[in-house]
């Protein structure tokens, strides 16, 4: 075996070249983290937000389209006194009246949410960090997200301010958060007040949590005894899962992504490798006349291309977690870029991947040459 010390000091004699590889590298890492947080973020976006004991009635030909369901209020409110096994605090049903509307402002988009004070009770990982709910006309409760959704300051969605909605003026006084979860990109606000500004006689969906997971149940059938309701059951997670299949494709091509950026990294770390061999074939060529074995030379090299790619993976790693807060849009949410210690790993594990593969075909080709050729410098 050669000491691990040749292999350092060929990167630092030729210093240019392992400086653009290793920046490379970097980058590659970098973009794997920020695609593999992205692709985490939309899954963790629908399976935190699902919960258990919780069923929602929706109208029956929404087809598991919230915006788009319809129940006459009424209805919907006979729903959400009748149903059976609903979770109760204080005499307080956790029973949810909502609706749900995509409101524009010019040509942004956001997701507004008229609820009822149930809706705490229905929907606990929601939790107000600043100010309060709303309890006079035209008032909201932003989500962190919402500012990131509409393609807002988040400045504009501070307690106090004013956002221009539906037509209206609504003022925020309170903001929540919701970890990891689809209520975060939304604006919440008193349900008639949004069914005033809408013009909505109509809501979008009856959301109950039940005293026991076993509850559901009884809760479906309920629903499909009284058809005079015209509503249809689903269990939070049925719905969530609905929209995870409308994401699939875009954590699909976030993941593609990344496995281009490895590709990308590999054929740098290549091109950095086959260079030094053409360099050094009548090094290496002395090195195998002194009786070192072809193996040993592979694993030389390899350590060099394994070493460059490990500096290049640590930067990466350090560069993502010096960059700022990162919210990106995605179709009915928003999410942050979370780069947890898993994701990191992921993009250092690339890096090495990239390093390896692309050492290794540079390395296999030096010990093919004819090792009179190699003496002589020819390749």
């Amino acid at each position: 075996m050669l000491p691990f010390s040749y292999a350092l000091r060929n990167l630092w004699r030729r210093s240019t070249r392992s400086l653009i590889t290793w920046l490379g590298l970097a980058a590659t890492t970098l973009l794997v983290i920020a695609m593999t947080a992205f692709a985490t973020g939309l899954e963790r976006a629908t399976v935190d937000s699902a919960r258990d004991d919780v069923m929602v009635y929706v109208g029956i030909a929404s087809e598991l389209d919230l915006v788009r369901s319809v129940i006459p209020r009424g209805k919907a409110e006979a729903a959400a006194a009748s149903a059976p096994g609903v979770h109760e605090r204080d005499g307080v049903r956790a029973a949810s009246v909502e609706l749900h509307v995509a409101t524009r402002s010019g040509d942004r988009v956001g997701l507004m949410r008229g609820v009822t004070p149930a809706a705490h009770l229905v929907h606990p990982q929601v939790v107000i960090v600043d100010g309060r709910e709303p309890r006079s006309p035209y008032e909201l409760l932003v989500g962190k997200l919402a500012a990131a959704r509409m393609g807002l300051d988040e400045s504009a969605c501070a307690v106090g301010q004013t956002i221009h909605l539906e037509r209206r003026d609504w003022k925020v006084v309170g903001r929540f958060v919701a970890p990891g979860t689809v209520f975060e990109a939304e604006f919440w606000a008193r349900l008639e007040d949004l069914m005033f500004a809408t013009k909505r006689e109509d809501v979008s969906c009856v959301a109950l949590r039940a005293d026991d997971p076993a509850q559901l149940a009884a809760m479906r059938a309920f629903a499909a005894r009284r058809l005079d309701l015209e509503i249809a059951p689903f269990s939070e997670r049925e719905l969530l899962q609905q929209l995870e299949r409308g994401l699939a494709p875009i954590v699909a091509l976030a993941r593609w992504m990344a496995v281009l950026a490895l590709v990308a990294g590999a054929f740098a770390c290549s091109n950095t490798m086959f260079a030094a061999v053409l360099a050094r074939t009548k090094e290496l060529g002395t090195l195998r006349s002194l009786g070192y074995a072809p193996w040993a030379l592979v694993v030389a090299l390899l350590q060099e291309a394994l070493l460059l790619a490990l500096l290049g993976g640590a930067a990466g790693c350090i560069f993502a977690l010096l960059l700022p807060p990162i919210s990106l849009r995605y179709p009915m949410g928003a999410l942050s870029l979370d780069f947890s210690p898993l994701v990191r790993g992921v993009g250092l594990a690339a890096a090495l991947g990239a390093g390896a593969l692309g050492g290794l075909l540079p390395a296999l080709r030096s010990v093919r040459v004819p090792l009179v050729d190699a003496l002589g410098g020819r390749t």
